[in-house]
C-alpha cells in the first residue's frame, strides 16, 4: 500500500536553492513566493526581456545601480506596478495594456525604483504600527475607545498626506532617472493621465475607489509640483528626449487584455470550473474527462489509471470530514490527512484502501467522494500522485477559476476616415456596455474626443482559446 506522503512547504534543499536564486531570505522571502503564488509571471520570454531591458536602464540611473535588481511581468489584468522593500519591480499585465509609449513604461519602473530609494515600504509600515499604537494605548489610558478612534481618525488624515509626499517625492527621482536615461522626463505626466483617468472610469462603472497616487484634488497635467520635478531633471530640450510609442507597440501586441483564461491552470494540467456548484479542480492535460450523470470520470491516457468524482448532497453536516469517510469505508481504510494540510478549514480527507485511493471534501451543501483506481488493482508511484495531486487541486471556486473559450488580446491598426471610438466598440463584438470607454481610456482619449485618420489605435478582439 503507497503511503500518502506530507504536504511540506520547502525542503531545505529547495529553500537554499530559492534563496540562491531569488537573493531574498526569511520574510522577505516568504513575502516574494506569495506575490509569485497569487499571480505568476507573464508566459512570454520576449516581453519580460523588452521590460527588463527598460527597467536596467532606468536602473543605472539611480542610487540602487548596485542592487541585483529584477523585474517581473505578473499575469494579472490589474492596472498597477509596486515594489515592496526587495530589489524586485512587479509590473502588472494590465498596466501594459493601459499604456502608450516605451517611456511611459520606465517613467512608472522609475516610480517604483524611486519608491525603494526613499525606502517609503518600510517607512509607510513603521507609521502603520506606531499610529495604531498610539490610539491603542490612548484607548486603554483614559478609558475611552473614542479617544483611540479620533487618533486614527486623524491618522488617515496624516496618512493620506504622507503618501502624497512620498508619491511626489518617488515621482521626483523618476524624473531624474528617465532624463538620465534619456528617456523624454514629460512621459511621467502621461503615465499618471492614463492611470488617473483608468481609475475614474473604475470608480465610476464598478464603484470600485480610485487608486491613490495623491493626486485626488488635481489632474496630473495640471500639478505644480511634478511639472517643477519634471523641470529641475530635463536635460535635453522639452520634446527631445525618447519615447519609443512604435517599439511599445511591437512589444505588446498580441498581449491578453483582462481575465487571462490560458492562464487558470498550472503548466501540463487542465482546470475544470463549475459555477453552478462553486467548485474547481485541475487534472492532467494529458488525461480524458467525461460526465456521466452525476459523475466525472478522469483516466490517463494509457487508460490503466482511473479518477472518478461523485457527488451527493451532504447526509449529516455536523460530521467531521474524517468522520464521514470512516462512514464511507468502515474497512481497510488507512493513512488519513487533512486534504488541505496548511488550512484551519476541514475540507475534506484523503486516505488508502488496498488498491484505491480515495478522498471525501464537502463544500457549500454537497460531498464529493474521490475514488483513484488502477488496471489490475495495481496503483504505482505515478499514478497513485497524480490521484492525490487532483485531490488536492479540488477547492471551492473563485472568480479567478473562470474558464471560457477565448481571450481579448490587444492588437493595433491605423484609424480609417470615419471611424470613432463608438464605431470600434461595436465593430469588435465586445459585450461591456462601457468598451467605448474603455478603448478611450486604452488610447489616452478620455473622457471624449476622436483621433485623426491615420493615428494608430490600440484595439481588442477575441481570440479563440485552443485546445
Amino acid at each position: 500500500m503507497l503511503l500518502i506522503q506530507p504536504v511540506l512547504a520547502q525542503t531545505k534543499e529547495q529553500l537554499k536553492k530559492l534563496e540562491e536564486t531569488t537573493g531574498l531570505k526569511g520574510k522577505k522571502l516568504k513575502r516574494h513566493l506569495a506575490i509569485l503564488q497569487q499571480s505568476p509571471p507573464y508566459k512570454d520570454d520576449e516581453l519580460q526581456a523588452y521590460v527588463t531591458e527598460i527597467g536596467n536602464k532606468i536602473l543605472a540611473q539611480s542610487e540602487h545601480a548596485h542592487l541585483p535588481y529584477k523585474f517581473i511581468v505578473r499575469d494579472t489584468e490589474v492596472v498597477n506596478a509596486f515594489v515592496n522593500g526587495t530589489p524586485y519591480v512587479f509590473v502588472e499585465r494590465g498596466l501594459l495594456t493601459l499604456l502608450n509609449s516605451e517611456a511611459e513604461l520606465a517613467a512608472v519602473m522609475a516610480h517604483e525604483i524611486g519608491h525603494n530609494v526613499a525606502k517609503h515600504s518600510k517607512k509607510l509600515q513603521s507609521k502603520n504600527r506606531r499610529d495604531v499604537f498610539l490610539a491603542n494605548l490612548a484607548s486603554f489610558l483614559v478609558g475611552n475607545s473614542g479617544v483611540g478612534n479620533a487618533i486614527m481618525a486623524q491618522s488617515s488624515v496624516s496618512l493620506y498626506e504622507y503618501k502624497r509626499e512620498a508619491e511626489l517625492e518617488a515621482d521626483s527621482f523618476a524624473a531624474k532617472y528617465l532624463a538620465g536615461a534619456g528617456y523624454e522626463p514629460d512621459q511621467l505626466v502621461n503615465a499618471l493621465a492614463q492611470l488617473r483617468d483608468n481609475a475614474i472610469l473604475a470608480a465610476t462603472t464598478t464603484g470600485q475607489p480610485m487608486a491613490h497616487h495623491g493626486l485626488a484634488a488635481s489632474h496630473p497635467r495640471n500639478d505644480k509640483r511634478i511639472r517643477e520635478a519634471i523641470e529641475d531633471a530635463s536635460i535635453l530640450p522639452p520634446g527631445e528626449g525618447y519615447i519609443g510609442r512604435e517599439e511599445y507597440r511591437a512589444a505588446i501586441d498580441g498581449l491578453v487584455y483582462g481575465p487571462n483564461y490560458r492562464r487558470n491552470a498550472p503548466s501540463g494540467m487542465k482546470r475544470y470550473s463549475n459555477p453552478t456548484l462553486g467548485i474547481t479542480f485541475v487534472y492532467p492535460e494529458t488525461w480524458s474527462f467525461k460526465l456521466k450523470g452525476s459523475k466525472v470520470v478522469l483516466k490517463d491516457a494509457e487508460k490503466t489509471a482511473q479518477m472518478t468524482i461523485e457527488i451527493e448532497p451532504t447526509p449529516d453536516r455536523k460530521l467531521s470530514s474524517e468522520e464521514a469517510i470512516k462512514l464511507k469505508y468502515p474497512e481497510g481504510l488507512v493513512d488519513l490527512q487533512k486534504v488541505h494540510p496548511d488550512s484551519e478549514r476541514d475540507l475534506g480527507t484523503v486516505g488508502a484502501r488496498p488498491a484505491q485511493r480515495v478522498a471525501l471534501i464537502m463544500v457549500a451543501r454537497n460531498t464529493y467522494h474521490f475514488l483513484g483506481i488502477a488496471k489490475n488493482n495495481q496503483i504505482n508511484a505515478d499514478q497513485d500522485r497524480a490521484f492525490v495531486d487532483i485531490i488536492r487541486s479540488f477547492r471551492p471556486m473563485t472568480p479567478k477559476d473562470r474558464t471560457a473559450d477565448h481571450v481579448k488580446e490587444v492588437y493595433f491598426e491605423r484609424l480609417e476616415p470615419g471611424e470613432t471610438f463608438e464605431s470600434m466598440a461595436k465593430g469588435a463584438g465586445l459585450d461591456d456596455v462601457n468598451a467605448e470607454l474603455e478603448l478611450r481610456v486604452l488610447n489616452g482619449y478620455y473622457p471624449d474626443g476622436e483621433a485623426e485618420p491615420g493615428t494608430w489605435i490600440k484595439k481588442l478582439r477575441q481570440v479563440k482559446i485552443e485546445p
